[in-house]
Formats: C-alpha cells, structure tokens, sequence
C-alpha cells in the first residue's frame, strides 16, 4: 500500500467518524422524541454493528472503484511539471513530490521526508498507547493480585479487594473478571445488584468492545468525535444495564438508585481507573447519576419494530459506504508504479502484431504524462482530440490493415491538434507534424500557396504510406515508428553503429532526434488504452 493510499485511508477513516457519529446523533434526537424510539439496548446494539459496518467498509475500501467526487486534499506527483520532468525525475526514485493544492500553499516536500514524518508520528502513537496499555494492564495485574476469589459464575470470576472502593468489571483473554469491594460481601442486597450489573456488562461485551474505542481513540487522537463517541458509547452501556436489570426484575428501582448514589459517593476516594475496564466505576458523575436515576423512574417502555430498527441501521450503513466511496481518494497518487503500468500493458496488449513494451524508459514517460499536473491536462485534452479525429485516422489505418496503435503517434506528436509550421525552419505541421520534405517526399503539396499537411485525411494519408514504407523496410514496428522521427537513413546508420536491430538499444546508445519519443509513442498507447489513467 503507498503513501498516498495509507493517508486517504487514515482521513477517510477520521471523516467516516465525523459523519457517523453526526449521523448517529439525529437518529439518537428522533428516537427520544417518538415515544416508539429505540431504548438503551437496542440504541447500544445499533452503536456496535455500526461500528462493525465501518471497521468492514474501510477494509473494503481499497477494493471499491475508483471515482473522483471532489478535488482530492493532496495530491502526490511524479514530478512538478511535464517540462521540468526530466530534472525532477531524478527524485522520484527517491519518493517523488506532494504537491499541495491551490490556495493552501506552495512549496515541494520529497516523499522520503513526508514518509518519514508520517512513520514516526505513527510509530510514536503506537508506543504511546502500548505504553498506555501495559501500565494498565500491569495495574489490573497487581489488583487482582491483592483480590480474593469469592466465586465463579459460568465463565467469570468474582474477586473482593480492600483497596478497591467501587466495582468494576474486565475482560482479558481466556478469562472474565468482576472486583468488588470487600465492604459488599457484608452487605448481600448491594453485593447482588453491584454483581449483576457487571455480568451484564459481560453480557452486552461491552468489556471486550472497550479495547476497540480505545485503539480508536489513539489512532485519531487529533480527533475529537472519537472521543465524544466513546463517551457516548459509555453512558449507553450504563443505560442498558440499567435497563435490562429494571426491565427483568433483577433489581428493584429504589434500591438500585440508593446503591448508585452510595457508588458515587465512594468514588470520590478512587485512585485508579482501569483504561481496559467498565461499569458502575465510571459515568457516576452528578449530571450522568441525576439522569441514570431520572431514566429508571420516568422512562416509557420502548419496543421499535424489528424492520424499523433494520431500516435505521441499514440507513446508517449506506449512508457510510456513501461517504467512503466519496471520499476514497481524499489523497490521490498520481505516480505510475511498474506494476501499473504491466497492468495497463495487459490491458493494451492486441493481436496485430504490435509490439506492446513496459520499461524504465516507458515507465519513465508515463510518469511524466500522468504523474505532473500539465502533463495530466495534455493527454486530457489529448485523448479529447483523438476522438474528434478519430473517424479519419481510425478509418484509414483499417483500410490500410496497419496496427490500430499507429493511432497514438499523433498524441505525442501534435496533441492531435492541426498545427501550422508558424513560419519556424525545421518545425512540422498537421496533426502528424510532417516536415516539408517528408511531406514532398509522400506526394503533399507544400508551397507559399497551399499546405496539404492542414488537410487531416491527406495527411493521415501519407504519415500512413510513410509507416507502412518502414514497416517493409526494417521489418520491425518500432523500428518504424523510429524512423518516423528520426529519418530511415539515421536508423539504418544507428543499427550499423551499434549492431543491433533493437530499438529500445538503439534508443539507450543515444540516437534519434528525441531520444524519448519511442517511449512516449508507448506510453500514450497506454494511456489512450486505458483512459481512466489520467481522470
């Protein structure tokens, strides 16, 4: 996974956040103004499967298509401009650029700088919430280790400590824990309420999904509607226990309220708080206490149809694969790796006998169409062109049965725009860009009167009977296509130079007039056979 995708995967997931938990709180508002509305169980399960929903809609993420909703936040560029490219892409071995959007500011930073910046931050968060956890762990460790076993009820174990003032409950793996004040055994009522509240919390695995906020919580620290979300989420826990322990009998109101505010009383003298545990240790301050026992007297029975409970979470759900899918690619890479580009080869490849080629040097020039800001707006409009040509050039390169490839050198030539010479020695004209001589040579008539290289079919004419001349003489199409640029005899000169008949080494030795103009010929093939490189 690159750089860019770990950034929009990171924002993407803060933006899901923000939106869900928005989301959730209008549900939250309509439920407790229709006297049908969800209760505390029912609101808390929806919090969980929605939470599960966007743990599986991220993972998904990646695999979803790709489509650009909005200007993306960042964007990481292969090189600043096409025209500079060959100066900066000696840096793009080294990371290439993020280039920051108009309006926020200008300036470069290299890859390997952001990538080491965003690693130590990361790494730095991940050793600060280890840290966080093995003192709590080692905390909880030490009480258990103070606490007496009184009994094991299924798969939980009840300790009583001396030290310990308000009881909580945990979860580790392969073992469920409740600690209770050593003062409650002597006080059976108050022990049996206490205790069924935190096997309650063992029940609804609200001790198990404590570690999944929490490790939302260090993830996006910077954000703060993980951590009103977590806060949410810990009253919810307290409403439902109470709530179900109200609801089944379990406990009688009056005494329950009672046992509340004595555990809120002796919470004042609580020294420590498990990070890793929940229950009646937590939310028992005066506003949360007053509301708890407001809730237990004065609430209405609540019974939400089951299909109206599906419908708001399965709205909640869409509403979130929405948002992923909008914001995706808040970051976007816009470099060409090689396993691109082998992607995109294998989308080109055709039976005409058109040789389609990856390398460094075609990887090389597909960066610098794609991977730079004018070099993206160029093939665009490029690609636009082709089209209101297409017609004439895609009609006569069939009728002359040649390489529907051939199609693309205008692209690299002309932008397949109708270029004049403009008076420049040297400088072709048309959309194949044909000098003065090659275009005598293959019958144009070129004169201070009349410029058959403007007219589109003449000149698709001859830059074909040109092609097809080289096809028969190197019996190689990218020899051919070489030739197109540098002239037969300086092809025919480079093969006895170096003696070989591979353009790609003829290229490398040095020769042609462009050295990159076979690469580019190659990269814009692939772009124009695979269009959605450069939307």
């Amino acid at each position: 996974m690159s750089l860019a995708q770990v950034l929009s995967l990171y924002l993407s997931l803060n933006f899901l956040m923000v939106f869900t938990f928005v989301v959730l709180r209008f549900f939250s508002w309509f439920s407790q103004k229709n006297e049908k509305g969800l209760g505390a169980r029912q609101e808390l399960k929806l919090h969980y499967s929605v939470l599960i929903a966007m743990c599986l809609i991220l993972f998904l993420q990646p695999f979803l298509p790709r489509r650009e909703f909005f200007q993306p936040a960042l964007k990481v560029w292969s090189g600043q401009s096409i025209r500079t490219f060959s100066e900066d892409h000696k840096i793009v071995d080294h990371g290439g650029y993020i280039a920051l959007p108009t309006g926020i500011g200008g300036g470069k930073l290299s890859g390997d700088e952001v990538s080491f910046v965003l690693l130590s931050m990361l790494v730095m968060v991940a050793l600060m919430g280890a840290l966080r956890i093995g003192l709590d762990l080692r905390s909880l460790f030490r009480i258990r280790k103070k606490s007496f076993l009184i009994r094991k009820l299924g798969q939980v174990f009840i300790y009583s400590n001396e030290e310990v003032t308000v009881p909580f409950s945990y979860w580790l793996p392969f073992h469920a824990g409740v600690i209770v004040p050593s003062s409650l055994v002597h006080h059976p009522l108050d022990y049996r309420m206490t205790v069924s509240h935190e096997l309650q919390h063992h029940r609804q695995a609200d001790t198990r999904w404590v570690y999944a906020m929490w490790a939302l919580r260090i993830v996006c620290a910077p954000n703060p509607f993980v951590h009103l979300w977590n806060k949410w989420l810990s009253q919810l826990q307290e409403f439902a226990c109470d709530e179900t322990l109200i609801d089944r009998k379990k406990v009688e109101s009056r005494q329950y309220a009672r046992c509340l505010v004595e555990v809120a009383q002796s919470a004042l003298n609580q020294k420590y708080a498990p990070a890793c545990a929940t229950g009646l240790l937590f939310l028992i301050e005066g506003k949360l206490l007053k509301r708890r026992i407001e809730r237990m007297f004065s609430r209405k029975q609540k019974k939400l149809a089951k299909t109206m409970s599906w419908c708001m979470g399965g709205a909640v759900v869409a509403l979130m694969t929405v948002t992923v899918f909008a914001s995706q690619e808040i970051v976007q890479d816009r470099r060409v790796t090689l396993a691109d580009a082998q992607a995109m080869a294998q989308v080109s490849a055709s039976d005409d006998g058109f040789p389609i080629v990856v390398n460094d040097l075609v990887l090389a020039q597909l960066n610098r169409y794609i991977g730079t800001p004018d070099g993206r707006d160029f093939m665009k409009a490029a690609l636009v062109q082709l089209e209101a040509n297409r017609v004439i050039v895609e009609s006569k390169i069939k009728s002359d049965h040649l390489p529907i490839e051939l199609i693309a050198i205008p692209i690299v030539e002309s932008g397949y725009q109708n270029l004049t010479e403009n008076g420049h020695q040297g400088v072709g004209a048309g959309i194949w860009m044909f000098l003065k001589k090659s275009a005598r040579t293959y019958g144009l008539r070129v004169d201070d009167e009349v410029d058959q290289r403007m007219d589109k079919k003449l000149e698709t004419d001859a830059a074909m009977r040109y092609l097809g001349s080289n096809k028969l003489l190197f019996n190689d199409w990218l020899l051919a296509v070489l030739a197109y640029n540098m002239g037969e005899s300086h092809v025919q000169e480079a093969i006895a130079s170096t003696g070989s008949r591979d353009a790609w080494a003829i290229v490398r030795a040095g020769y042609g007039n462009d050295p990159g103009y076979l690469a580019q010929v190659m990269a814009a093939i692939l772009i124009w056979k695979n269009p959605q490189s450069v939307q």
